[in-house]
């Protein structure tokens, strides 16, 4: 059995160009692991967040890798339903910029054949992520409206999707060249550097959305987001986008994440609005059954064509470096993945 793994690590915090490729020997998997033969992994903002030192609980020396698409190579004590040579996929929060490694076999879902790996990867952390907001927090109903922030990034181009799929209308904002990429998505573009996306929101849901997925957070949440709900509404935070620019740590979000986290609960109680926060790491961990049918479910949806994620480049392994700095300048629409194959 083959148990060379060649990663791309992060030795310390830093740029980039820290990021070093790696050779070690894997051990054989322990209980409740399999080993499993990498053949892509996704470029999370989360990985460059890790790379700067500022993920909870994940820091340099680090190899990142949030997500990926592989195959079972070798199985440990104790593992039930998986078998060597199946494919599979899950959310491994770090690890995964490899060409193998060992998983714990609870965050991994079966994985369709005959589907290119990254399709399959672009919709593991982005498609969960993207599901369990719209199905099993905000809930839109046929006919009513949603406010989708990084319209044409790898999460958002799923939430429209998902969108469509439920007959759900969707205001989806980015910058004016992403424009035809929401409206192929069947919704309706809002150009956050030159309209007041609220107002527009406002106008075109005739009164509000039902629910805004906001991945940028601070004073953004308040001011556009929460803004942008009518009644009944719930905002979803799920990210701090704004925390880094062009690569580097951005003390300016930081700050405005800090001071504008607070909502008048009475103010909110009296519209019958909610704010929630989405993180997939939490939803693995105490709900793992919830966790594997919706990435179950998103991957055959996938697999069936019924859902298309967006994929904005593919890079090698060893280039990680700049599939981190492609997502870091937002120069991509959509995912960017890793080839490990």
């Amino acid at each position: 059995m083959i148990d060379d793994a060649f990663e791309m690590h992060a030795p310390r915090k830093g740029p980039a160009t820290v990021l070093r490729p790696l050779e070690r020997r894997l051990p054989p998997p322990g209980p409740g692991e399999v080993r499993v033969a990498i053949e892509a992994a996704g470029v999370a903002y989360a990985d460059i967040m890790m790379r700067q030192g500022l993920y909870a609980g994940q820091s340099a020396p680090v190899t990142p890798g949030y997500d990926f698409v592989g195959r079972v190579e070798a199985i440990g004590p104790g593992v039930a339903g998986l078998e060597a040579g199946q494919r599979v996929a899950g959310v491994t929060v770090s690890g995964s910029y490899a060409t193998r490694r060992n998983v714990d076999a609870r965050w991994l879902a079966h994985a369709p054949e005959g589907v290119d790996a990254a399709k399959l990867v672009a919709a593991v952390l982005n498609g969960v992520t993207a599901w369990q907001m719209f199905h099993r927090i905000a809930s839109p109903a046929p006919g009513e409206w949603v406010l989708v922030h990084g319209a044409a990034g790898g999460v958002g181009s799923l939430l429209l999707d998902l969108a469509r799929l439920a007959g759900v209308k969707a205001v989806g904002s980015a910058s004016a060249n992403k424009a035809d990429v929401i409206r192929s998505y069947g919704a309706e573009p809002a150009d956050y550097r030159s309209e007041d996306v609220a107002a527009r929101t406002r106008a075109l849901s005739g009164g509000g959305v039902v629910a805004a997925f906001d991945h940028l957070g601070g004073k953004h949440f308040k001011k556009v987001s929460m803004a942008s709900l009518r009644p009944g509404g719930r905002g979803v935070l799920y990210g701090a986008y704004d925390m880094t620019r062009d690569g580097k740590v951005n003390p300016l979000a930081i700050a405005g994440l800090l001071l504008n986290a607070s909502f008048s609960s009475l103010s909110l109680f009296g519209k019958g609005q909610g704010v929630v926060t989405y993180n997939c790491q939490p939803w693995r961990d105490a709900r793992p059954l919830a966790y594997r049918q919706d990435l179950a479910d998103v991957l055959t949806l996938v697999g069936d064509g019924a859902l298309s994620p967006l994929i904005g480049a593919t890079f090698p392994l060893r280039d990680a470096a700049q599939a981190q700095r492609a997502l870091e300048t937002r120069s991509v629409a959509g995912k960017i993945v890793l080839l490990a194959g």
